[in-house]
């Protein structure tokens, strides 16, 4: 089943601020001896002014002790904004970044946990986070 979850009910914010529209799959789990960890894809869009703005999105680990650098993520930029596909890890951020041209600077961070994704802490952006469930839609296409 798929679930939506809004973050910002406004429709005023929605035309003021950037959007990120997030569909995301949670495709494997492994399991260790210390943790079941997992496995996020992520289908992003990214709507802002993308004639006059900075993008910028990155994965970076929740756990510090293990000093790993941050990755840049690529993005295919349009005409209203942007889109990229992400895979993350348990417990890996994604960062979204934007700066327009009068100064202005939007964010938001994700992170990836327990088969969610979930929006941490976002400002001046709005979020959409739906999740696909492969095993529900299968079951639809078979009936």
């Amino acid at each position: 089943m798929a679930t939506s979850t809004p973050l910002s009910s406004s429709s005023e914010n929605q035309s003021r601020f950037p959007a990120v529209h997030i569909s995301y799959e949670c495709v494997s789990h492994i399991r260790t001896r210390e943790s079941d960890t997992y496995y996020y894809e992520l289908a992003c869009s990214i709507s802002y002014p993308a004639t006059s703005a900075h993008l910028s999105m990155r994965i970076t680990g929740q756990n510090t002790y293990r000093k790993a650098a941050a990755r840049e993520v690529p993005f295919t930029r349009h005409e209203t904004g942007a889109t990229t596909y992400v895979e993350l890890l348990e417990s890996e951020n994604l960062e979204v970044r934007i700066v327009d041209q009068d100064g202005s600077y939007s964010k938001a961070f994700y992170y990836a946990h327990g088969q969610e994704l979930t929006e941490l802490n976002a400002r001046h952006m709005v979020s959409v986070i739906k999740r696909i469930d492969a095993n529900t839609e299968q079951n639809n296409k078979n009936r």
